[in-house]
């Protein structure tokens, strides 16, 4: 299918801010150019006056925790964890669920204007492969670019804080595997098998849920799958000062050193959150083609610190954005992550460390891209067709820096028309093309109610933990830290 889109001004941070029309062939851009002829069959579209950038780029979320919104306030990161996803708390998905919960999450990202997403998905054992399959299957079908990362471990959650720090009950630690390292491969291997290359818009990627919950087997096993598999990893890093505690008892200090050590900083990887990671490992990073995704409002809300995202950025570090799931960071809205990123560094740095719009655009489309590890992010020339059409209702057209900053600072969304995704329309004047979005919402309305009505019970075996909990931050709190400035 042919494409013209016609006299839109065209966002893109290598061009200039000018009226410019797009010719796109099945799903690439194959000219950008001023006054280009109309194609025979092609399709025209008239963009006067509104503005075309490429899709933004979801680097990090959770698509099992998208009905899940509000969840929790007011706890930091490891609490969260306990009522979110472990001791036994967390909603039990099944298959369809999972699917819906996805559809939810993929509705708000394409009605504010994403076109991409890697999504860290963490499925039922007992129906994993469904699971995965059911999620995928939703991006298929609303026709979201997505990069999906099975998420696995093999630690009980106990085993990867330093409880050894506080007079903890003695059963609270699980010493027993959640399953076999052998089991966990398998499943993940067949996993890729099942979905490499079957279609266009989505991608098998492996993801252990970060060094603290894998055993180093687990993730030395991850690593040589990925190299054999030709694949790419996803996991979480240094997102809790506790974990800062965990790496120097198990790894002699850096867990960033560490993960260099095993080869797994490379540049098929990238890393969740990267809080607490030390200027002695800043140097480790940049030396490597690993990449780290911020989470400037999930890491707010659950008060896990200031990522040290200016000085990565400025060591040559590649650096993503992502919305985390939506039961810590609430929104899938990636302008908001955005308006974040360009904002919560200034708190932390002088004014010379400041990040500015440009800069937080870039890291969205440009260090997105390559995590992703598509052509996407750019207009231009052999690039992907994932754009999005925005009207100047209440953006106006103004010199292109001006235009960056009305983005960055004053946009959420309200301005998204159209949207495409490898040369499909699926979003058209504000309306989704290819599902049937009220029925999904309807289903997803009940599917809430359920979570909500189990929520009682999370919360009272909750509570029953909560003074550990508690006595463990008081104890990691006090753990001397030579960056410490990180924290929030």
């Amino acid at each position: 299918m042919t494409i013209l889109i016609q006299g839109a001004y065209v966002l893109d941070l290598d061009r200039p801010f000018e009226k410019t029309d797009i010719l796109i062939e099945d799903d690439l851009i194959v000219e950008v150019g001023a006054s280009l002829a109309p194609r025979t069959g092609a399709t025209t579209i008239d963009a006067s006056d509104m503005i075309v950038m490429p899709g933004l780029i979801n680097a990090h979320t959770h698509s099992n925790q998208a009905i899940e919104k509000g969840l929790a306030d007011k706890l930091p990161l490891d609490a969260w964890m306990i009522l979110a996803s472990y001791g036994g708390a967390g909603a039990r998905l099944e298959p369809r669920d999972l699917y819906v919960s996805a559809m939810v999450g993929a509705i708000e990202m394409l009605s504010t204007g994403t076109t991409a997403v890697l999504d860290c998905m963490r499925s039922d054992f007992a129906w994993l492969d469904t699971g995965m399959d059911a999620v995928m299957q939703a991006y298929a079908d609303i026709g979201l670019r997505a990069n999906l990362a099975m998420q696995y471990a093999d630690l009980d959650f106990f085993s990867s804080i330093p409880i050894g720090l506080i007079d903890a009950p003695s059963d609270l630690r699980n010493e027993q595997r959640r399953s076999t390292v052998e089991e966990v491969l398998a499943q993940a291997e067949h996993f890729v098998d099942r979905w490499q290359g079957k279609h266009h818009l989505l991608t098998p990627m492996l993801g252990p849920s970060s060094v603290a919950r894998c055993s180093d087997e687990l993730f030395r096993g991850t690593v040589d799958l990925v190299k054999r598999k030709k694949v790419s990893l996803q996991s979480h890093l240094l997102s809790a000062k506790s974990q800062v505690a965990v790496g120097q008892e198990r790894f002699s200090g850096s867990t960033v050193r560490h993960l260099a050590e095993i080869g797994a900083l490379e540049s098929w990887s990238s890393y969740a959150h990267g809080i607490w990671i030390s200027d002695d490992e800043i140097p480790i990073l940049a030396s490597t083609n690993a990449a780290i995704v911020h989470n400037p409002v999930s890491n707010q809300k659950l008060g896990a610190g200031i990522a040290p995202v200016p000085d990565l950025d400025q060591a040559g570090v590649r650096i993503a954005l992502g919305a985390d799931g939506s039961s810590s960071g609430d929104s899938q809205n990636m302008f908001e992550v955005i308006k974040s990123t360009a904002l919560i560094h200034r708190i932390a740095n002088p004014p010379s460390k400041w990040l500015g719009a440009s800069d937080a655009l870039r890291m969205c489309w440009r260090g997105g891209a390559s995590v992703m590890g598509h052509p996407i992010g750019r207009i231009a020339r052999g690039y992907k067709a994932d754009l999005t059409i925005l009207k100047t209702e209440t953006l106006f057209p103004a010199p292109k820096h001006q235009i960056v900053s009305q983005l960055v600072y004053a946009e959420m969304g309200r301005s998204v028309d159209t949207v495409f995704v490898g040369g499909e329309l699926v979003l058209e004047h504000g309306k989704l093309t290819k599902i049937d979005a009220p029925a999904i919402i309807d289903e997803a309305k009940a599917l809430a109610t359920r979570i909500w009505n189990g929520l009682p019970e999370r919360l009272t075996r909750f509570e029953n933990i909560r003074p550990v909990l508690e006595e463990l931050e008081a104890a990691v709190g006090r753990i001397p830290l030579a960056f410490a400035r990180h924290c929030g």
